[in-house]
């Protein structure tokens, strides 16, 4: 699983975030999320966050595993997901620094968690 998801990165690490994007002249965050589940695991995602949210079923924050969804809501109407890879570490499209890698503890992303969901498609892959 971490091998895949660092693979994945790898390949997009920097690419601007576009609303809207889905390639890499820019992409947005929900598209990117859906580009590394059909590309590494063969899994197809719905392509916006608020599709995406009700995938898989619900996991607490304190039992977060590599490969889980992390959704926050970043304003009004606005809402982001990403991808956890660590225990606190998630890979998203960032609006300000393109695809990059974020801690989930730090306060910006706690004050705005807002749901965690975990694919059974992945049960099996490690």
């Amino acid at each position: 699983m971490k091998s895949r998801l660092a693979h994945s990165y790898h390949q997009w690490q920097g690419v601007k975030y576009k609303f809207g994007g889905t390639t890499k002249k820019g992409i947005d965050c929900s598209s990117y999320i859906q580009h590394v589940f059909r590309e590494e695991f063969s899994v197809l995602l719905p392509r916006t966050t608020l599709e995406q949210i009700h995938v898989g079923s619900a996991v607490s924050q304190a039992e977060l595993h590599p490969g889980d969804l992390v959704f926050f809501n970043t304003g009004a109407g606005k809402h982001h997901v990403g991808i956890l890879i660590n225990g606190h570490e998630f890979m998203h499209a960032s609006s300000s620094h393109g695809v990059t890698i974020s801690d989930l503890n730090r306060t910006y992303w706690q004050t705005r968690y807002l749901a965690s969901r975990r694919l059974p498609e992945l049960a099996e892959i490690s």
